[in-house]
């Protein structure tokens, strides 16, 4: 059982990895393929304790430093050219929008910590925050501080969820049917709600071939007295 054989990993080695793959994910996006969130609970489903979880949440931290560092860097020297090559725009322009708005919007740093628990647009907006401009000190340590949330949140949840499925081997097929069932439909969900979004945003503003008023004008274009449909006395 696949469990089994992450259980008896080395901690120090579930951390090597995780940390290597959170260096990757903002540097060279590769959350877009393996996504860094699935990666964080499954390296989860490894640790059986407090302590094994608090040494590779250390060591996913100082990958997210890197990574995001990375991210900054990368931004900084290519500016919007990432975004606008092949891969960039493979993307998908609404995720760079919505990974922009978070790199400039009202938020500020609270916004930027909570980009870690967005998939795909937390390993975009570092890339944007060094195009932008923005100061390197203040974005990685709101960076830093989301990075710590978002692996020791994801690695205990996948700990717990670890555990379980261990004392509870019966139920891995039944749980793991409900969960794909359960992606499916957020993934049609969602890409309902963003091709309903486009519709509305290229709909006429006011209904094509609506009427006239009546009494505006007349049909050569001049203002038709409401007395002409009166009958003379």
């Amino acid at each position: 059982m696949l469990l089994d054989i992450l259980g008896q990993l080395d901690p120090y080695l579930v951390a090597a990895v995780l940390a290597a793959v959170l260096t990757l994910d903002n540097t060279l996006l590769t959350g877009l393929v393996v996504p860094a969130d699935a990666s964080i609970i499954l390296a989860g489903t490894a640790l059986s304790g407090p302590g094994e979880i608090a040494l590779v949440a250390a060591a996913g931290t100082l990958g997210c430093l890197l990574g995001a560092s990375g991210g900054w860097l990368l931004g900084r020297r290519y500016g919007m050219r990432v975004r606008r090559s092949r891969a960039g725009r493979w993307v998908g322009e609404h995720r760079w929008a919505r990974a922009e708005r978070i790199a400039t919007g009202a938020g500020g740093g609270p916004a930027l910590a909570a980009a870690h628990f967005l998939p795909v647009v937390n390993s975009l907006t570092p890339i944007l925050a060094g195009a932008l401009g923005m100061p390197y000190r203040y974005f990685i340590r709101w960076a830093l501080a989301g990075g710590a949330a978002w692996v020791t949140v994801y690695l205990t949840l996948g700990s717990l969820a670890g555990g379980f499925m261990r004392e509870n081997a019966h139920l891995t097929v039944p749980l793991a049917a409900c969960a794909a069932l359960l992606a499916v439909g957020l993934a049609v969900i969602s890409r309902r709600t963003r091709a309903a979004r486009a519709a509305g945003g290229s709909a006429p503003s006011g209904a094509a071939g609506a009427a006239p008023e009546a009494g505006i004008s007349a049909p050569g274009g001049s203002p038709e007295p409401e007395s002409a449909s009166r009958p003379p006395r």
